[in-house]
C-alpha cells in the first residue's frame, strides 16, 4: 500500500482494513487530495482478496465535510465521494468529535456507524447560504424521514450522538475509549463469515432502497438459492450440524 499525505492505513488479521483520516489541523475537512486518497484506499480494500471489512475513523474528529476554500474553487471534486456507495464490502465508521456536512454525507453511505458520546452530527451548509451537495437531501430522508431531515438541513443545527442514535442515523453510542475496541469487535465478527455471504447481503440490502419490495424479495431468493447450494453454504450447514466452527473457502 502506498504512502498517503492525509490518511493512514493499517490491516488487522489480514481481513480488516482500517483507514484513518489524518488532517487534524483542518478537522479532517475533505479537500481534493484527501478525497482522492480516501477513495484510493477504499478501492484497494475493496479489491483486496483477503479484506472482508473496512473501518474508517479520524484523528481528533471524524470529518467536518468539504474544505470550503477548495470547494469554492472547484465544487466538482466532491463527486468522487459517490464511489463510496459502490464499495462491495461493509464499511464501519468509528466517529469521535465532529461529523458535519460532507462528513455526515459520507457516513450515510457507510453500513454501520458507531459514535463516541462526544460526537456531533449535522448539515450546516445552510448556515453558509449553501445546500448539502454530497447526497444528504436524498439519503438522509431514507434513514430518518422527511420531517427530521427538514429540521436538520433547514436549521443547520447539530445533534448529539444520542439524538443521532434515537433517529436511526447511528447504530451504537459508547465511551470514547471503547470506540475502537467496539468497531474492531464488530469487524471481526463480520470477517469471520463467508466473503460471498457478506458481499451478497450488503448488495441486497442496498438494492432494497432502489427497487420495489417484490423485486427485492425475488432477487434475495435467487441469491439465497445460489449461496445455499454453493461450497460456503454447504460448509456452513455442515458445521452447524456437526457443532463446529465453519471453515469457509475465502
Amino acid at each position: 500500500m502506498e504512502e498517503f499525505k492525509y490518511i493512514q492505513t493499517r490491516t488487522k488479521n489480514k481481513n480488516i482494513f482500517h483507514i484513518i483520516l489524518k488532517r487534524p489541523s483542518h478537522y479532517n475537512a475533505l479537500n481534493k487530495v484527501l478525497s482522492e486518497e480516501l477513495i484510493k484506499a477504499m478501492r484497494y480494500a475493496d479489491d483486496c482478496k483477503t479484506v472482508k471489512c473496512i473501518i474508517v475513523s479520524g484523528i481528533n474528529n471524524f470529518c467536518v465535510g468539504a474544505d470550503i476554500s477548495e470547494l469554492y474553487r472547484d465544487p466538482h471534486f466532491i463527486e468522487i465521494w459517490e464511489y463510496i456507495d459502490e464499495v462491495k464490502k461493509p464499511i464501519i465508521a468509528a466517529v469521535s468529535g465532529l461529523a458535519l456536512g460532507g462528513g455526515l454525507e459520507i457516513l450515510l453511505m457507510f453500513d454501520i456507524i458507531l459514535a463516541a458520546k462526544n460526537s456531533k452530527f449535522g448539515q450546516p451548509e445552510i448556515n453558509l447560504g449553501l445546500i448539502p451537495g454530497g447526497g444528504a437531501t436524498q439519503r438522509l430522508p431514507r434513514v430518518i424521514g422527511k420531517n427530521r431531515s427538514m429540521e436538520i438541513c433547514l436549521t443547520g443545527d447539530t445533534i448529539s450522538a444520542q439524538e443521532a442514535k434515537e433517529m436511526g442515523i447511528i447504530n451504537q453510542v459508547c465511551k470514547e475509549d471503547d470506540l475502537m475496541p467496539l468497531a474492531e469487535n464488530i469487524a471481526e465478527k463480520i470477517a469471520s463469515k463467508s466473503m460471498e455471504s457478506i458481499i451478497t447481503i450488503k448488495k441486497l440490502i442496498k438494492q432494497s432502497y432502489d427497487r420495489k419490495i417484490e423485486d427485492g424479495i425475488k432477487k434475495e431468493k435467487l441469491n439465497f438459492y445460489k449461496i445455499i447450494k454453493g461450497k460456503n453454504g454447504v460448509e456452513g450447514i455442515a458445521a452447524f450440524r456437526e457443532k463446529r466452527k465453519p471453515q469457509f473457502y475465502d
